[in-house]
């Protein structure tokens, strides 16, 4: 039993280094900005709509990445009689069609879930939903330094049946060249 742990233990140690090795992670910072299409579903009720997060990703292969982005927003509503607080993932899939030296632009897409809350303060009431969204999105990594980049990106999002908005980011990753 200790045997067949420690080849266990010890081919995920090489496993795992070998990933590092291969540089196929890559964490970032990126701030976003959300606007709403149409008047039914919205992806804010938000004022300045303004959120910041952190971005994890794996290189699948040099063209496909895997990431997981997760964004914190709040502030006033727009109708000022209260607070928004959103807590939003996505899970994305990012296509890198072309390969430049320090450009590399691609198209994106996948899910989005979205927790809201609500904070109504002139009648002392919260109230909370969660929602999945589909997210369609375009972007460049620019390189500014070796193994860190400027990111911008636009995405459209969809509840299946309609756009229900759009947003831009920018962001600032470590080990760029796997988007």
């Amino acid at each position: 039993m200790k045997h067949k742990l420690l080849y266990a233990v010890s081919a995920l140690i090489i496993l795992s280094s070998t990933m590092f090795a291969q540089n196929r992670f890559s964490i970032g910072l990126v701030g976003t900005r959300f606007e709403n299409i149409g008047s039914e579903q919205k992806l804010t009720e938000i004022d300045v709509p303004f959120g910041y997060g952190v971005i994890l990703g794996y290189a699948i292969n040099p063209d496909l990445t895997l990431a997981f982005t997760g964004e914190y927003f709040k502030n006033d509503l727009k109708t000022s009689i209260g607070q928004e607080t959103d807590y939003r993932g996505h899970l994305s899939a990012y296509f890198t069609p072309v390969h430049a030296q320090s450009i590399r632009p691609y198209l994106s897409a996948g899910f989005v879930y979205t927790d809201k809350t609500f904070d109504y303060k002139s009648i002392n009431s919260t109230e909370s939903k969660g929602y999945f969204d589909a997210r369609f999105g375009a972007g460049v990594d620019y390189a500014l330094i070796q193994n860190i980049s400027m990111n911008f990106d636009v995405g459209i999002y969809s509840d299946g049946l309609n756009f229900v908005g759009w947003s831009s980011s920018i962001g600032l990753r470590v080990n760029p060249h796997i988007f």
